[in-house]
C-alpha cells in the first residue's frame, strides 16, 4: 500500500530570556479515527522535525493510538505522520453525504471536510463528488491526494515552565470516508444477496434482463457489481431510473452505480426495479449452456435518507443460450466426384456441428462431427469410392440446436 505523508505543524514558542534554551519538553497524545476515542489508530509513525527540516525524533502509536515524544528542547517543530494501514472503506453512502453537503443540507466537521476534499483543492465541489462516485467506486482509481489525512495542530509550550508537557488528541481520516467506520483489519458491508427467478433465453437479438429487488420502498441510490458469463453473452448497455445511471464493464464484471441527484433525492424511485441490462448471445458461443448472474455481496442500496439498507435480495434470472442465426457456406468439389470428395465450410461462428449425407432415396450414408472457427475455412475430405452412382444431398446442422446452417448436392459418377 502506498505510504501517504501529511505534515502536522507544531509551533513551540519559547522565550529564551525566560527559560533556558535547553529546557526539555514532551508531547503525549492519541491519534483517533474521525476524532472518535472508540477508533484509536495504531501503527502511525510520527516523525519530529525542526523548522529547518532537520529530523529530531520518531515514535509509533501503540495499539491504543497513543504516542509520546519527550526530551524536546525549546524551539519550533512540526510532525510528519504516516501509516501503512488501510483506511476506512469508501462506499456509496460517502458520495451521498458529499451530495447532501453540496445541496446545503449537511455541515462538515473538520475531519469530514478533509475526507471529502479528495481533489485537494481546499474546497468541496461537484468534482469531489464525481471523483468518489465515478473515479473511485466505479472505475477503481485511487485518490490523487493519497489515502490518509491527519489533523494539523498548533501547540504553544509555556516556556516559562521548564519541562512543559502538552497532551494533544489528533484526528485521522481516510480520503473519501465520510461515514468514518474503521477497524485496522477492514470491515464487511454485506448488504445484498441474490435469488434466482425466471429464465432468460439469449439469441443474436438484443434481450433485456430486468434487475429487481425485494425492497419495494423509495431509494436514493444503489451500486451493484455483477459477474456474468462473458464467454456466453455480451452486455450492450444498461438503463436505470434516469440519466444518472453509470456503469463500467471489464473482464466479465459489470459495475453499476445510480444516485438520485434531483432536488429532492429519495422521493420518486422505488427499489423493486433497479435497472435493465441489454444483452446478446456471443457469436462464438458453443454448446447448450445455462448459468446464473452472480452479485458481489458488497453492493449497496440507500434508503430515502441515504442510509444503507441491510439484507436485500436482488432477483437475478438464469441465463440460457438460445438458437443463433448462424450463417455458413458449404461447397462440394469435385462435382461430379468419383473417389474423393471435398466439402469446404465457412462459418460466422465458433461452434460444433454435424455433417449429414443422404443418398437419392433419403438414406443416411455419412455422419461426421465437425468443429468450426469463425472466419476460417474448414475442409472435410470424404472417401466416396463405395457410394453408388447417383445424386446425394449434404446438410450441415449445429450440434446443440440442430439448426440447418448449410446444404448442397453432389453427383457420384461411375
Amino acid at each position: 500500500m502506498k505510504k501517504t505523508i501529511f505534515k502536522t505543524t507544531l509551533f513551540i514558542i519559547c522565550l529564551a530570556w525566560l527559560s533556558p534554551v535547553f529546557s526539555q519538553n514532551e508531547i503525549v497524545g492519541t491519534v483517533n479515527y474521525h476524532n472518535d476515542p472508540g477508533f484509536p489508530v495504531p501503527e502511525v509513525t510520527i516523525d519530529l522535525y525542526d523548522i529547518n527540516n532537520n529530523f529530531i525524533e520518531s515514535t509509533i502509536t501503540n495499539d491504543y493510538g497513543e504516542y509520546l515524544i519527550d526530551s524536546i528542547p525549546n524551539g519550533s517543530y512540526y510532525l510528519v505522520s504516516s501509516t501503512n494501514l488501510a483506511p476506512g472503506q469508501v462506499t456509496l453512502q460517502d458520495a451521498y453525504i458529499i451530495m447532501m453537503h453540496l445541496f446545503g443540507m449537511y455541515d462538515f466537521t473538520d475531519y469530514e471536510f478533509a475526507a471529502a476534499d479528495v481533489d485537494g483543492s481546499g474546497t468541496i465541489t461537484w468534482s469531489d463528488y464525481f471523483i468518489v462516485l465515478i473515479n473511485y467506486l466505479l472505475q477503481g482509481q485511487p485518490f490523487q491526494v493519497g489515502e490518509w489525512q491527519f489533523e494539523s495542530v498548533q501547540i504553544d509550550f509555556n516556556s516559562r515552565t521548564t519541562g512543559t508537557s502538552d497532551t494533544t488528541t489528533v484526528w485521522a481520516t481516510g480520503s473519501g470516508d465520510l461515514e468514518g467506520n474503521w477497524v485496522p483489519t477492514g470491515r464487511s458491508i454485506a448488504m445484498t444477496s441474490s435469488i434466482s427467478t425466471e429464465n432468460v433465453y439469449l439469441s443474436d437479438e438484443i434481450s433485456e434482463i430486468e434487475i429487481k429487488s425485494d425492497y419495494h420502498s423509495l431509494i436514493s441510490g444503489f451500486n451493484l457489481n455483477f459477474k456474468y458469463p462473458n464467454e456466453l453473452m455480451t452486455i450492450t448497455g444498461v438503463a436505470g431510473p434516469d440519466e444518472n445511471i453509470n456503469y463500467a464493464i471489464e473482464n466479465g464484471v459489470v459495475k453499476i452505480i445510480w444516485m438520485d441527484e434531483s432536488e429532492n433525492p429519495g422521493s420518486h424511485v422505488y427499489g423493486d426495479h433497479l435497472c435493465t441490462l441489454f444483452v446478446r448471445q456471443q457469436k462464438n458461443s458453443t454448446g447448450k449452456l445455462s448459468t446464473n448472474l452472480s452479485i458481489d455481496d458488497q453492493g449497496m442500496v440507500l434508503d430515502p435518507t441515504g442510509q444503507k439498507v441491510e439484507g436485500i435480495d436482488i432477483e437475478l434470472p438464469e441465463i440460457k443460450s438460445g438458437a443463433l442465426n448462424t450463417v455458413a457456406e458449404a461447397t462440394a468439389y469435385p462435382n461430379p466426384v468419383i473417389n474423393e470428395l471435398n466439402i469446404r465450410i465457412e462459418s460466422n461462428q465458433n461452434q460444433k456441428g454435424k455433417l449429414y449425407i443422404y443418398d437419392f432415396s433419403g438414406k443416411l450414408t455419412r455422419e461426421i462431427t465437425v468443429g468450426l472457427t469463425a472466419g476460417e475455412t474448414h475442409v472435410i475430405e470424404l472417401e466416396t469410392g463405395d457410394l453408388h452412382p447417383g445424386s446425394y444431398t449434404y446438410l450441415l446442422r449445429t450440434e446443440y440446436s440442430n439448426q440447418t446452417i448449410a446444404s448442397g448436392r453432389f453427383f457420384k459418377s461411375k
